[in-house]
């Protein structure tokens, strides 16, 4: 393991990997967000605005003609085939920006990225450990409804990931979050803690 360990940080939707990201930040670790960097794409990059045109046509387009991401997102999750096909788009250049980070990194600082595909996209190698955040689907349904998401909305993103059970089977570390932000913070010091000691070559 390297001396600066890097982690790569999945789960289910709504389980709080981005909350889990924020912790890490708070302990020094540099954090990238797949969700943030495909963000970008759509609105930076004029290659993957046009294949997105391409795919869902003008009417994802906003009143000041940028891409709308809900739009979008109306539409892949309810249609497979256009799902993989916006993943085609966007997946090669969310992983190689994430690569290419996590080298540079690697020599001078902590570093983790969120990635809710990680499995689905096949972004599973060269990181120190992957660690699956995990919430009972009862605590997820109701952040996500406060959060004004529908049970119909969550299903359709729970159906384009892999089974949050196949996701635990697969990682180096499960973290569970169905419970306060103060529970989860300990877990996730304790879990960066080990992989510390790990790195350095002090145990594990």
């Amino acid at each position: 393991m390297s001396a600066y360990p890097s982690v790569a940080v999945t789960g289910g939707v709504g389980c709080g990997k981005s909350e889990v990201g924020r912790i890490l930040a708070e302990l020094g670790v540099a954090v990238l967000d797949a969700d943030v960097l495909a963000h970008e794409f759509l609105k930076h990059d004029s290659a993957v605005r046009e294949a997105v045109l391409q795919l869902c046509g003008r009417e994802v387009l906003d009143a000041d003609g940028e891409l709308n991401r809900r739009a979008i997102g109306a539409q892949v999750f309810a249609d497979t085939g256009k799902r993989l096909a916006l993943e085609a788009i966007l997946h090669p250049r969310i992983w190689s920006r994430i690569r290419s980070w996590r080298e540079e990194l690697r020599a001078s600082q902590a570093s983790a990225a969120l990635i809710p595909l990680l499995y689905e996209a096949g972004l599973t190698e060269g990181w120190d450990a992957i660690w699956c955040i995990a919430t009972s689907d009862e605590v997820v349904n109701g952040r996500l409804r406060d959060r004004g998401w529908s049970i119909e909305q969550i299903e359709q993103r729970r159906r384009a990931q892999w089974p949050i059970d196949e996701k635990i089977k697969r990682a180096d570390v499960v973290i569970r979050n169905d419970g306060s932000r103060e529970a989860l913070k300990e877990n996730v010091l304790e879990c960066w803690t080990t992989l510390v000691k790990r790195s350095r070559g002090h145990g594990g």
